[in-house]
C-alpha cells in the first residue's frame, strides 16, 4: 500500500501533524521507535501561549494531570535574582509519558499506526518516497508521497535527507534531569519554576519544574563546552545541583538517579534547510527550540502543524517539487523565524558572558517593569518582537527617569 504521508515519530510534532493528516483525509502512516504510552526524557514545561494557539488542547488537558505556574525565579551566577509573580498563568507543567500519550490519542483515531517501528533508511525517488523499518523481527519498506520527519534530535530522516550532516557537538546541549515524585523529593513551592542561568560560572543553565505530582529539575550545558570542561560522569553534576537545592531549603529529599536521563537537546536554532525531496522535517529534528529557554515543545506543535499544512496542499495539488515544499519553511518562519533566530543570538550574548547576565538580572530586580518583561520572555509569554516593543516604550523611560533621579538627588 502507498501512503499519501508517512509521519516518523509520533511524539509533539508528529501527533500534532498526523491528526491534521488524518481529519483533512489523508491516508497516513505513524511511526515510533516505541509503543506508546512511553517516556521521553524532557523539562516538560510549556508556555502558556500553547492554548490561545491550539484551542483544542484546553479540553483535552482535562484527563491527565497538569500543573500551570504563575511564579518564575531567575538567578544570575553572581546572586542577584528576579522573584516574579503574575496574575495570570505562565508555564504549564506537564510530565512527557502523559502529554505525548495524549496527543498521540488526538492522532491515533485518523491514521494507521505501527509499533515498535525503527527507521533505518529514507530514500525519495521521483515519483515516491520509500521508509524502510525494523518492525519486530521484520524489515518492511513503507512507500508514500511525502515523509515527515519528526523523530527528534537524533533524526535518521534529517540525515537521510542531506538536512543535519556532520558532527553535532557545536549544535547541542546535553541536558541532564530527573522527575521523581514529591514523596521521594519535596519541593514546598509548587507554583514557581527556578531558572538558573549559568551554573557557578559554567556555560549551562539549571532549572526546576513542580509538576502535578512530581518534581522535574536538571541542569543543561553546551555540548562542546561539557566534553572540554566539564569531562566525567553524568550524573556528578546533576547531583551537585539537587545538593545545593537542598542547601538552599528549596527541596527536600533525595535524588533518585532511577528517574535520571541525560538527552541532547538542539540549540542553534532550524536547520538552514527544513525540506528535501519528498521530506520535511519538524520538532527537534528540524532544530526547533529556542536556545535562550530550551522549550521545545511548543515549537515543535507550531512545526508539526506548518508541515501537516504543507503536506496537505502538497498531496491535494499532486505536486512536491521544491517550489511546492518551500511553502512549509515560508510559513513557519513567519510565524516564529525571527523568535527563534533571536533566540540562538541572545544565548550565545549571555551565557557567555555571566557579567552580562549579572547586570541583566540585578537590573531587572531594581526595575519592576523590566522584571515583567524579562520574567514573561524567559518563559514564551512574550515573543521577541513583542519583548523589543515593550522594553522601549516601558522599561527603557522608567529607567531613564531612574538614572536621572540618582544625578540630580545623587
Amino acid at each position: 500500500m502507498t501512503f499519501d504521508v508517512i509521519v516518523v515519530g509520533a511524539g509533539p510534532a508528529g501527533s500534532t501533524a498526523a491528526k491534521l493528516l488524518g481529519e483533512a483525509g489523508l491516508s497516513t502512516l505513524l511511526l515510533d521507535k516505541s509503543a506508546f504510552p512511553r517516556d521521553k526524557p524532557c523539562g516538560g514545561g510549556i508556555s502558556a501561549r500553547v492554548l490561545q494557539r491550539f484551542p483544542y488542547l484546553e479540553a483535552a488537558l482535562a484527563s491527565i494531570p497538569v500543573n500551570w505556574v504563575n511564579k518564575v525565579y531567575l538567578e544570575s551566577p553572581g546572586g542577584f535574582s528576579v522573584d516574579y509573580c503574575s496574575d495570570q498563568p505562565l508555564y504549564l507543567m506537564i510530565r512527557r509519558c502523559e502529554f505525548d500519550n495524549l496527543l498521540f490519542s488526538l492522532a491515533r483515531k485518523h491514521v494507521e499506526f505501527q509499533a515498535p517501528a525503527l527507521v533505518r533508511k529514507v530514500t525519495a525517488g521521483p515519483r515516491s518516497a520509500v521508509v524502510t523499518a525494523e518492525v519486530g523481527v521484520e524489515t518492511k519498506d513503507f512507500e508514500c508521497k511525502l515523509v515527515l520527519g519528526c523523530d527528534g534530535a537524533n533524526s535518521i530522516v534529517a540525515r537521510a535527507a542531506g538536512l543535519r550532516s556532520g558532527s553535532i557537538q557545536n549544535e547541542y546541549a546535553i541536558d541532564m534531569m530527573e522527575e521523581t515524585p514529591y514523596q521521594e523529593l519535596s519541593l514546598a513551592d509548587r507554583d514557581r519554576m527556578l531558572v538558573y542561568y549559568r551554573i557557578r560560572s559554567h556555560y549551562g543553565y539549571g532549572y526546576v519544574f513542580p509538576k502535578a505530582g512530581h518534581v522535574n529539575l536538571g541542569v543543561g550545558f553546551k555540548l562542546d563546552y561539557y566534553l572540554s570542561k566539564l569531562r566525567g560522569e553524568h550524573y556528578a553534576h546533576h547531583r551537585s545541583f539537587v545538593h545545593y537545592l537542598a542547601a538552599q531549603q528549596l527541596v527536600k529529599g533525595r535524588s533518585n538517579r532511577a528517574n535520571f536521563r541525560a538527552f541532547p537537546l538542539p540549540i542553534s536554532g532550524p536547520l538552514p534547510r527544513t525540506c528535501g525531496d519528498r521530506i520535511l522535517v519538524s520538532g527537534d529534528a528540524g532544530g526547533f527550540v529556542n536556545a535562550l529557554t530550551a522549550e521545545g515543545i511548543y515549537y515543535a506543535l507550531v512545526s508539526g502543524e506548518h508541515a501537516a499544512r504543507t503536506a496537505i496542499a502538497a498531496v491535494k495539488a499532486n505536486d512536491f517539487t521544491p517550489p511546492m515544499l518551500v511553502r512549509y519553511e515560508q510559513s513557519w518562519k513567519q510565524e516564529v523565524g525571527v523568535e527563534l533566530e533571536k533566540s540562538v543570538r541572545f544565548q550565545k550574548l549571555l551565557l557567555s558572558d555571566s557579567n552580562r547576565v549579572d547586570r541583566i538580572v540585578r537590573a531587572a530586580g531594581r526595575n519592576p517593569i523590566l522584571a515583567d518583561l524579562l520574567a514573561r520572555y524567559a518563559t514564551g509569554s512574550l515573543a521577541h518582537d513583542q519583548f523589543k516593543r515593550a522594553l522601549i516604550r516601558r522599561a527603557l523611560p522608567m529607567f531613564v527617569r531612574e538614572k536621572a533621579r540618582e544625578l540630580v538627588f545623587g
